[in-house]
């Protein structure tokens, strides 16, 4: 009988270390989920951050731009021409280098410095056109063209 109760007793150490053994294969995968859902957690907080940097970023590299473009617009002074034409032309002094110019006045209320190129003059009128917006308008007065009443010129 004493050598059936060691067999029990053997049995019960067995099935303590066993109970043992599932406890702690329980704690792992218990740590282990554990830090798979810290690892998830991780890599989603670094996604999130390297979104957040790259927005700042571009927030900055705007700052910078519209830093620039206060300073640029510092250079330009309003003008009107007849009949009403507003346009912008470069102040005197502040050419740095840049010969006498105007810009357009709708691109540079939408922060775009974009130059008015001066198509001709024609009878006292200059004709302006904008590439960037399209404005196309003439400044000036007119002046009717002389009439030749001689009779030895082209218009006969």
């Amino acid at each position: 009988m004493v050598g059936e109760v060691f067999a029990g007793i053997a049995a019960f150490k067995t099935m303590f270390d066993l109970a043992k053994a599932l406890k702690e294969m329980d704690a792992a995968n218990i740590r282990n989920n554990a830090v798979m859902d810290l690892q998830d957690r991780i890599m989603t907080a670094q996604t999130a951050y390297a979104t957040l940097a790259g927005s700042v970023g571009e927030l900055e590299a705007q700052v910078r731009s519209f830093e620039t473009w206060e300073a640029e617009k510092q250079r330009y002074q309003l003008e009107e021409l007849p009949p009403g034409i507003l346009m912008y032309r470069l102040k005197s002094g502040m050419e740095n280098g840049e010969p006498p110019h105007k810009i357009c006045a709708n691109c540079y209320n939408k922060g775009i410095k974009s130059l008015l190129h001066n198509t001709g003059t024609y009878n006292g009128r200059t004709h302006w056109k904008c590439h960037s917006c399209g404005f196309d308008e003439q400044t000036g007065n007119f002046t009717p063209p002389p009439v030749n009443r001689r009779g030895d010129g082209p218009w006969r």
